[in-house]
């Protein structure tokens, strides 16, 4: 999956701190009978692209996801992660270089996804704070928030620990967490500013984590954390969408 980004890094560099990881994310809609097709294809030539480019040190990591459920007839179905060091350290030409789309083993033209797969949008994102851990489920929180500073900080400052504790204790199924801010693209017309990512090892962890459950007891900790926080106020509107997605494949350099 040759994945063209024509943003100029100029543009961005206004918004970013360096030195801070950033992720691309390449959002596809793949019709139901070209799914089979698509996933052979990405996972068994173009993840091969991926793999040589982050032995390199080109890129940290590159994973294929797929949407559980229909959210919408006419929306994506599929996510491409991409996640780099650094903005700084973003080199399309390398990755994409004659030797390591060689590595895939097939002329690029017959492997290609695009022509019936097409990109339905894309976004970059600067990652605010991180928990890490392995999932092969992740809840995706998307919003707008009125003070999209505060959002963050409010995350790091107060979310972050309590996941923090309840990931490392086992509670609730949630295996990693994060947050992240958007670079690109920005504006009032935009879909969402900030997203939250809630990292699950099985379906039925993150189905029981969205679900009501009245009787289920957070703890004190919970309850002081939601004491202390503003996010009715930062984010009256809550999340725009939580959307489950399922991995399919990833490529790390520890392969």
């Amino acid at each position: 999956m040759r994945q063209f980004i024509t943003l100029v890094t100029a543009l961005l560099c206004f918004t970013v701190t360096f030195g801070q990881a950033v992720q691309y994310v390449q959002y596809r809609q793949v019709p139901l009978d070209k799914q089979a097709e698509f996933v052979e294809k990405e996972t068994k030539y173009w993840a091969k692209v991926a793999k040589a480019a982050i032995d390199k040190g080109l890129m940290e990591h590159w994973s294929l996801w797929r949407k559980i459920g229909v959210t919408s007839m006419d929306g994506p179905n599929y996510a491409f992660v991409n996640r780099f060091a650094s903005l700084e350290s973003i080199d399309q030409e390398a990755i994409w270089s004659d030797e390591n789309v060689a590595a895939m083993g097939a002329n690029p033209a017959d492997v290609e996804t695009q022509s019936f797969a097409p990109t339905f949008m894309d976004y970059w994102f600067q990652i605010e704070a991180v928990v890490p851990g392995n999932s092969k489920y992740a809840i995706v929180n998307y919003a707008m928030p009125d003070n999209r500073g505060a959002f963050i900080e409010e995350n790091k400052a107060l979310w972050m620990p309590m996941h923090k504790k309840n990931i490392e204790a086992g509670n609730f199924g949630m295996s990693s967490w994060a947050t992240m801010s958007v670079i690109y693209p920005r504006g009032n017309n935009a879909r969402f500013s900030v997203a939250t990512v809630d990292g699950f090892n099985s379906m039925k962890d993150a189905m029981n984590y969205l679900s009501y459950q009245p009787n289920t007891e957070f703890g004190a900790e919970f309850e002081a954390v939601v004491a202390k926080s503003k996010m009715s106020e930062i984010n009256p509107d809550g999340f725009n969408y939580s959307i489950l997605y399922e991995l399919v494949h990833s490529v790390d350099k520890e392969e």
